[in-house]
Formats: structure tokens, C-alpha cells, sequence
């Protein structure tokens, strides 16, 4: 703004100030003129007196320059003039006034506040919806696990639930593929199956038993186990497994072989005596082991115990081939019995299993003549025959191991009954494969990833192996991983630990 603009502008305000004034409108003057003309034309103007500036072209004309020095120059070149406190424009003192903040001037750090507060609520939210959301669906495919097929007013309700979830998902994240953690029902009995409880396991195995122990401890459930192999000294495996911390010292051990046999009865037995004529005589052969040969020095029997004298074998024999072989439990009572073929010393063709009071309770056959199981009451009645040991197995858990038991069965992937036992799922029965490794079973993992197996619920050994399961899966599956287990015993034989 030029000199002339600013004074203008200061004069405006001076006239709206006048306007104000009833005398503004009377003619004023700064000076009285019969004065002026009474006055001696020879005197001089007193320097206290009052002159019109537009009169006196030289005092204009300094007027202008002291005008063009006050405002025309750089404030910041402009020498300081002594004055008081209050800054001076155009010669007029004014008072500055602090400028008033509005009431609201602040509120919008209130505002902000709430709104990061609203925001950090939706998110909390959101999360607590997606994680109900999951668990729910995850106990409905708990559910279409554990039902029979037959009940189908319970599975559709669980599928429209289902249904109804993935909807939801899909609104609020933009996608239903998301893998639920596995439900685990407290209700339930969960089993760890084995095809033979190993005295001397490879380390993932062992790792695989801790940490299936360690996952259901962190739901307060513990873990029973299911062995269907046979094997006399299963029940001292068992008891160093408990005492290695690989299983709850307070579960127990299913056997089909003690089963079938009523050792987990815990009836009374008699130990088997040796068949011994006046004729035989005893040829030592080490601590262990005793030859009985008959009168004409022909090997009758080979006798085997164990290191506490315990008859473990006893091998019979018709001029020197093998006929057959009993094989005797920790009470040395007789269990089993092989006979073996006349022209092949080392082919069985047949297996006798034994109860506790010595009736027959199992023939297994291996030629064509007979068929390859057949299963006999206590009174030698015949009940069932089977084509294969995984009918044997599955029939030993729905008709008597877990009659009546609302149980889900974890198995390894690497079990050659995994595929059988899928089965047990149209009775009610959950199950569920546990896969330590991605590469543990390529054939079966493939399988189970597309669909085939209608797999709809896994345990993963590692992050890395549910990470894999997630990105291959053809199909949706509850996918959770086993608890960690940051140390953990290696397989040494577990009868040392």
C-alpha cells in the first residue's frame, strides 16, 4: 500500500470518527483570521503557532520528505526513535489487545481422541468377531466329524451354520478362507493311535507324542493311548513312556492284543510248565537257552527265558525241521503259538492267540484254505471272521475297545491303518491325522489336500508344515499346530530313562 492509500485510509477512519460528531457538519478553522489581520505584518510567527501547511509550499515540501521517510523506507533500515512503550501509528498510540480464542478453538483434539478411540474399538471388535466367528465354525465341523451320517437334522443344522459364518466373513474381511483352529471337545476322549508302540522311537516320534501331550495339557485334556500291534512286552514300553514325560503319567494304554487276551483283566494265571518225558535229556547251551533231545539224541525242544528265568519261547521240532513255536507273556503264561510250513522252516502259516486261562481267542491263517482271521468266544464259539487286520482293528474299536465312547483318535499320517480308520468317522468316531513333516507321506498328504479322504480337520507338527497345508489345500480344513516342545528327550531306549 503506497503513502497516499494508507493516508486516505487513516483519514477515512478519521471521517467515520467525525461522522459521529454533531459539530462535524460546522465549518472549523485552526486559526482566528481577525487575528491573523490584526497582527504586525512585520512579526514573525511565534514556533508555537499554528500554520496551514498547504500555504507554505517549503514546509510541504518538508512535510512530504519527513512523510517518505517514516513510511517509504525498510522498517528493518529505519533508525529506532526514542518512544514509549506503545507502538505509534501516524503519530497515534494505541494499546495492544490479546486476540480472544475461540471457545472451540481445541475441540478437535477431543475430537481426534474419541475418533482413535472409536477406531482402536472397531479393530478389538472386528478381532473378537473373527475369532468367535472361527470357533464356531470350527465346532460345527467338529460336529459333521463326530455324528453319525446317519443324523442328518444335526449335521444339516451344523451345515447351515456354516453357511451362515462364511457369510459373515465374507462382509466384514472380504473372504470366508480362513482355517479355523481345531475345537477340542471336553467332553470327548482323545486317543493317540500307534501301530506298535516302539520301545526305542525315532526322535519325531517321540517329539510327536510330547507335543500332542503338550497341546491337549493346555486345554486341561489329557491324551490315552491305542496300540493294535502285538507285542507282549507293550505294557513296560508304556510305563517308560510315562516315566520319559512323553505321555501324562495318569493316562493309559489301550491294547487290542492284551484286550482280545483279558490281560487287562488282571485275572489269575498260571505260569506254563515244560512238557518233559523220562526219556529226554537236558543239553545246556548257555544261561539263556536249553536243547531237550529224546532218547536218540534227536532235538525234541529248544527252550529260550529271559534274563530273570522267565520261559519267554519254546521251539518245537520233528526230525530237526521246525514245527512250530509258543511264545509266552511276562506272567509266563503261553500267548501265541506259530506253525510253520513243513517244506519252509521260516513261513508261518498259521497263529494261535490265547486268552489268560488258555482258551483259544484268535486264529490268524496265511494260506488260501482257510480264512484270514477268525475271532472265538471264551467258549471257542466262532464270533467273526475278517479279510484283513484293519477289519480286525476297526471291529476291536467299535464293538469293544470304544463301545459307548464319545472319542476322537489322532493318528500320524505315516500309519499304514490311517486310511482304514477314516472310516470309524460314519460311527460317530472324530479323527483326526497329525502331519510332523510336509514330506512325511507325499502320496496320502496329496489326498488328503484335494478333498479324496474328506479330511476337514489337521494337526500340524510346525508353523512352517500349516503353513503349507493352507497354501495347498484344495478343500476347507481346521488347521491348527501342535504346541512346541523347545526340549525334549531324544529316542534313547526308553528302559534307561
Amino acid at each position: 500500500m503506497s503513502f497516499f492509500d494508507r493516508k486516505k485510509k487513516d483519514n477515512d477512519n478519521d471521517y467515520a470518527d467525525n461522522y459521529q460528531d454533531e459539530s462535524f457538519n460546522q465549518p472549523q478553522t485552526n486559526f482566528d483570521l481577525n487575528q491573523n489581520q490584526n497582527q504586525n505584518p512585520n512579526q514573525q510567527p511565534q514556533p508555537d503557532q499554528q500554520q496551514d501547511p498547504f500555504n507554505n509550499q517549503q514546509n510541504f515540501q518538508q512535510m512530504m520528505d519527513q512523510q517518505y521517510q517514516d513510511y517509504g523506507t525498510d522498517p528493518a533500515q529505519q533508525q529506532p526513535q526514542p518512544q514509549g512503550n506503545n507502538p505509534e501509528v501516524n503519530g497515534n498510540y494505541y494499546e495492544e489487545q490479546p486476540v480472544p480464542e475461540a471457545n472451540d478453538a481445541q475441540d478437535w483434539k477431543y475430537t481426534e481422541d474419541n475418533l482413535q478411540d472409536t477406531l482402536a474399538q472397531s479393530e478389538n471388535l472386528k478381532s473378537q468377531l473373527r475369532h468367535e466367528l472361527l470357533a464356531d465354525r470350527g465346532y460345527c465341523n467338529h460336529v459333521l466329524r463326530s455324528v453319525g451320517s446317519d443324523q442328518t437334522e444335526v449335521r444339516d443344522n451344523a451345515a447351515e451354520r456354516i453357511t451362515k459364518i462364511n457369510t459373515l466373513l465374507r462382509k466384514w474381511f472380504d473372504t470366508d478362507e480362513m482355517a479355523n483352529e481345531i475345537y477340542l471337545d471336553p467332553n470327548r476322549n482323545y486317543f493317540i493311535f500307534t501301530d506298535q508302540l516302539d520301545a526305542n522311537p525315532e526322535t519325531s516320534v517321540s517329539k510327536m507324542w510330547q507335543q500332542v501331550t503338550a497341546t491337549l495339557a493346555d486345554h486341561n485334556l489329557m491324551a490315552n493311548a491305542i496300540s493294535v500291534a502285538y507285542d507282549d512286552q507293550v505294557n513296560e514300553t508304556w510305563m517308560n513312556y510315562q516315566n520319559a514325560g512323553w505321555v501324562d503319567p495318569n493316562s493309559y494304554l489301550l491294547s487290542m492284543y492284551n484286550d482280545l487276551q483279558g490281560r487287562s483283566m488282571n485275572m489269575a494265571a498260571t505260569p506254563a510248565e515244560i512238557p518233559f518225558e523220562e526219556s529226554y535229556r537236558i543239553q545246556h547251551i548257555s544261561d539263556r537257552t536249553d536243547k531237550i533231545l529224546d532218547a536218540n539224541d534227536n532235538l525234541v525242544m529248544e527252550v529260550s527265558r529271559t534274563s530273570n528265568q522267565q520261559l519267554q519261547v519254546i521251539r518245537h521240532y520233528s526230525n530237526s525241521k521246525l514245527l512250530s513255536r509258543d511264545i509266552f507273556d511276562v506272567n509266563g503264561v503261553i500267548s501265541a503259538t506259530q506253525f510253520y510250513d513243513h517244506h519252509d522252516p521260516n513261513k508261518v502259516v498259521r497263529e494261535n492267540f490265547y486268552r489268560q486261562d488258555g482258551t483259544l481267542v484268535l486264529i490268524k491263517s496265511y494260506t488260501n484254505d482257510d480264512p484270514y482271521i477268525q475271532l472265538f468266544t471264551q467258549g471257542n464259539v466262532l464270533i467273526s471272521t475278517f479279510d484283513t487286520d484293519e477289519d480286525l482293528i476297526v471291529w476291536w474299536l467299535k464293538n469293544q475297545a470304544l463301545r459307548q465312547v464319545e472319542a476322537t483318535i489322532f493318528v500320524s499320517i505315516d500309519s499304514v491303518y490311517y486310511k482304514k480308520l477314516l472310516s470309524l468317522r460314519d460311527s460317530g468316531f472324530e479323527v483326526i491325522p497329525v502331519i510332523m513333516t510336509q514330506d512325511q507321506n507325499s502320496k496320502v498328504i496329496t489326498d488328503l489336500l484335494s478333498g479324496k479322504d474328506q479330511v476337514t480337520a489337521v494337526f500340524a507338527g510346525s508353523d512352517k508344515v500349516n503353513g503349507y497345508l493352507n497354501k495347498n489345500s484344495k478343500i476347507k480344513m481346521d488347521i491348527s499346530t501342535l504346541s512346541d516342545v523347545e526340549s525334549y528327550q531324544d529316542a534313547a531306549p526308553v528302559g534307561t530313562v
